[in-house]
């Protein structure tokens, strides 16, 4: 019976934590101007992070100190790579540096050792999370130079400008990018 009270008051506890967050005027103002940023389909991001997954085998090369100070398995500085996602009209263009493992045969196709696509994606989706100001995009695309390689991409963007990639490839290991949104117009100037 004590075990069963214990219990309740934890959930119940739980439960009381959940986000039930108030959104002020200006919250709403610029999760607003994020959806109409997302419909406009003229937007880039560019990364300032790589988040692979640290498998034992990427981890032993990262403990080689080969990314370089202040990197690790598990998070990557891209400040120094070129790095962009480009969102323009129905097309999809994008270059992101690859940290991780290839998970069977294939070459790096000579100087494309990235991932690269510059196409009209499938299976395109954008959903609106209303209740915590965030807007998901999702799509599959293939390789731009790695036929063989097709890419589940998931975008998450937040009314602050910060982004969040997922990559979820058919011949490599996971990798996740962290970093900003901005129109395309911005983003030349």
């Amino acid at each position: 019976m004590k075990r069963l009270l214990i219990y309740n008051v934890f959930l119940l506890i739980l439960m009381s934590c959940g986000s039930n967050k108030q959104f002020t005027a200006q919250d709403n103002q610029a999760y607003q101007q994020l959806q109409d940023l997302v419909a406009s389909r003229s937007f880039e991001i560019v990364s300032t992070s790589a988040r692979p997954i640290a498998t034992a085998a990427f981890t032993k090369v990262a403990n080689s100190n080969i990314l370089g100070p202040g990197n690790s398995a598990g998070n990557i500085d891209i400040t120094s790579n070129s790095n962009k996602l480009t969102i323009k009209g129905d097309s999809i263009s994008g270059y992101l540096p690859y940290f991780g493992e290839q998970s069977f045969g294939g070459g790096y196709g000579g100087n494309h050792t990235g991932i690269e696509f510059k196409d009209i994606p499938k299976d395109y989706q954008v959903i609106h999370n209303d209740k915590k100001h965030f807007v998901t995009i999702s799509f599959n695309i293939t390789d731009q130079y790695r036929k063989s390689d097709n890419y589940a991409i998931t975008i998450t963007l937040y009314p602050s400008y910060r982004s969040h990639i997922r990559v979820q490839s058919t011949s490599r290991t996971s990798i996740e990018y962290s970093g900003r949104v901005s129109t395309v117009e911005d983003a030349k100037q």
